[in-house]
């Protein structure tokens, strides 16, 4: 299995911490977002030649902190006007020489226990859902629906719907985190949406339950048109274990909470 971290964005919300460092080198009670990430992998085994970043703002800085190490570095170099999608994509050579790959968002921190979880799925697609999520959200913002995204799946754990906005907590059974696994026919699938995606955007022709182009594509809505496309998206239930570190008043939630 190979992991792909990504972590290319600016972290504009946690200024003035990320004017000369990227979001993922933001620290966590004197240890970076991205240090405790890799701890965890390596706890559960995984090594630092099988992992790969993908970069963007001040990579440089990231790329200094790691030189030490066998961890592979790939750099969006259009990361102020992408999202993750083309993030991703960046390492779409790596992608397409493997049969299992590990995604995580490089902004949130988690435990041996959570990661163990989807290491652990034998589906051909798994998405870590957190089914504790709504404490967690309200210690973030004063109505968890305010940004809270839509999550459902049927009777067999497979998902429905994820990622749209919505006023009605019925729809939202479990919240997303940003950590997936695709293997084998998976990971092709991700693969074709993907160039799917990018064909569509350039014949000005929309995506699946989304205005975005294909350059500014979240991860979300990759899986939500996934879905649309009758692919099978397992959930992988979680019950809390993580956090994460958007803006200044996650870092003050997380740090209160996580030593």
């Amino acid at each position: 299995m190979k992991v792909i971290i990504l972590a290319a964005g600016q972290g504009t919300r946690l200024r003035p911490l990320t004017d000369h460092c990227p979001k993922c080198m933001v620290e966590v009670n004197g240890k970076s977002i991205i240090e405790r990430q890799l701890d965890t992998m390596h706890t559960c085994g995984i090594e630092d030649k099988d992992i790969t970043i993908i970069a963007g703002y001040r990579n440089d800085v990231l790329k200094e902190k790691f030189k030490d190490t066998e961890i592979q570095f790939v750099v969006n170099e259009s990361y102020e006007t992408t999202n993750m999608v083309c993030s991703l994509m960046c390492a779409r050579k790596l992608m397409e020489k493997e049969s299992d790959i590990l995604i995580s968002y490089g902004d949130i921190i988690y435990s041996k226990e959570v990661l163990e979880k989807i290491l652990q799925s034998q589906d051909d697609m798994g998405v870590i859902v957190d089914d504790g999520w709504y404490e967690y959200w309200s210690a973030r913002c004063e109505n968890p629906l305010d940004d809270a995204e839509t999550l459902m799946f049927d009777e067999n754990d497979y998902l429905t719907e994820i990622g749209q906005k919505t006023t009605d907590l019925n729809k939202v059974q479990s919240q997303y985190i940003g950590l997936m696994r695709f293997k084998n026919a998976g990971l092709q699938a991700v693969l074709d949406l993907s160039a799917e995606a990018k064909k569509r955007s350039e014949n000005g022709k929309a995506l699946w339950r989304t205005e975005r182009t294909y350059a500014k594509m979240y991860m979300t809505d990759l899986l939500q048109g996934l879905i649309d496309e009758n692919y099978k998206l397992k959930a992988v239930h979680i019950q809390r274990g993580w956090f994460e570190i958007d803006d200044c008043d996650d870092l003050k939630v997380v740090e209160s909470q996580l030593r």
